[in-house]
């Protein structure tokens, strides 16, 4: 074989090569309690603890960056080694990612506020009604899909902020973030979940061109942290 050959096969194999040492590139957004920015610049969150823990005990070196939902689903649904969390495991998405977990369970719901003359009796009830819903989020879209009126905001803060100015009748996010966002806002006792909308499983999810020994590590991974008990002492701890 000629040196240039030789040259130019080992150019060839030198992306393949280096994608194989690159950390795993992690998305997530500002979702408490599951994952938000700490005061050091660090993300936290019980879903980020257990991201975490699992690619260390898995050797695997990550990146975790904190952004907009849209960008965090779109980065990880089309490059490989980019994964995405805390992400609800649906029909429409199946297919687009290898998914690792659960992280945790998640209720959609209609939050309103505590001064409404009356309260709802089902989720029929909200046809027409206008619904605060964070844009890209798996559940606007579902409640689109369904029929149902949802004005976009880039960030679940606008949501509220129009909910409290009377600019929305219902406001659409998971039981439990939706309470940590109304608590730190301090309006506790100003908002509540109202009607139950639907519920699904957070994940991992990894875009299906990731390295199969990376994701082999990740889904072995995760089965030992839920046999330890690693899982359950974060909830726990997020639940105090």
């Amino acid at each position: 074989m000629s040196r240039l050959l030789t040259l130019c096969l080992v150019a060839l194999s030198l992306p393949a090569c280096l994608a194989d040492s690159l950390p795993l590139k992690l998305f997530t957004e500002d979702l408490p309690p599951y994952n938000f920015p700490l005061p050091d610049g660090r993300v936290g969150g019980s879903s980020t603890e257990k991201v975490e823990i699992l690619l260390t005990r898995s050797n695997l070196a990550y990146k975790i960056e904190l952004t907009p939902w849209a960008r965090a689903f779109e980065s990880a649904r089309s490059q490989p080694g980019h994964c995405v969390y805390s992400t609800a495991r649906t029909p429409e998405r199946e297919a687009s990612f290898v998914w690792i977990g659960p992280l945790a369970h998640n209720d959609w719901m209609l939050f309103g506020r505590t001064d409404k003359p009356q309260a709802p009796r089902s989720l029929e009830s909200a046809i027409g009604a206008r619904i605060g819903g964070y844009h890209g989020s798996a559940s606007a879209l579902y409640m689109i899909k369904q029929g149902y009126n949802v004005v976009m905001s880039a960030n679940h803060d606008i949501s509220i902020k129009n909910l409290m100015a009377g600019r929305l009748d219902y406001w659409l996010a998971s039981g439990e973030s939706g309470n940590a966002l109304i608590a730190r806002q301090n309006l506790t006792g100003k908002i509540k979940p109202m009607i139950p909308v639907r519920s699904f499983e957070l994940y991992l999810a990894c875009h299906p061109g990731t390295d199969a020994a990376v994701l082999h590590k990740l889904q072995q991974g995760f089965q030992l942290l839920q046999s330890d008990g690693t899982l359950a002492a974060i909830n726990r701890k997020y639940s105090d």
